[in-house]
């Protein structure tokens, strides 16, 4: 998503919101490129010199499930701030609190555009669960032959590691 900052200095009010759909590429737990369908919303207000960026991000992708590997949609929801100024050294790059919650970029002079690619990516992949479970009681794959278990039932018998025998033990008291 990259902005034009000359259309938002002709805007009266100073502020706005502008929202797009875009196909967003990440990768995910299985280091396959996905595309998530992404609705982005980025509020903005402009101060001074400096533009302050808010966006929201949402979106679904379609990964595995972590057990059985089947196909499951999982919601992503991400957000964003931004701080954009025109003028200074050319395309500096810094956190303006310190914290990480907000970056300020300096655009250098006669720069018009800057582009929200790498905010949308980094939050869209920094939100993706963990976890992602087709079912909360997910039964996985059969360790020895590899059946899906929510499909199929084997007659496959799993051994135990005597080493955690003690903490069964524990756990059944």
């Amino acid at each position: 998503m990259k902005i034009n900052l000359r259309r938002l200095e002709d805007e009266r009010d100073g502020r706005g919101v502008l929202t797009t759909q875009e196909m967003v590429k990440v990768t995910d737990a299985f280091d396959d490129e996905r595309t998530v369908d992404c609705r982005i919303e980025l509020s903005w207000e402009r101060r001074g010199g400096a533009f302050f960026f808010h966006g929201d991000l949402a979106g679904e992708l379609q990964t595995q499930c972590h057990l059985c590997l089947d196909e499951v949609p999982t919601r992503v929801n991400g957000a964003f701030d931004v701080v954009v100024r025109k003028g200074g050294v050319r395309g500096s790059q810094g956190d303006e609190d310190g914290d990480g919650a907000q970056d300020l970029v300096t655009l250098s002079p006669g720069q018009h555009e800057f582009s929200f690619d790498q905010y949308i990516i980094e939050n869209l992949i920094v939100n993706i669960p963990i976890q992602i479970l087709c079912t909360e009681d997910c039964k996985g794959l059969c360790q020895k032959c590899g059946v899906n278990r929510n499909r199929v039932s084997c007659d496959c018998t799993t051994s135990t590691d005597p080493r955690w025998d003690a903490l069964r033990k524990l756990k059944n008291e």
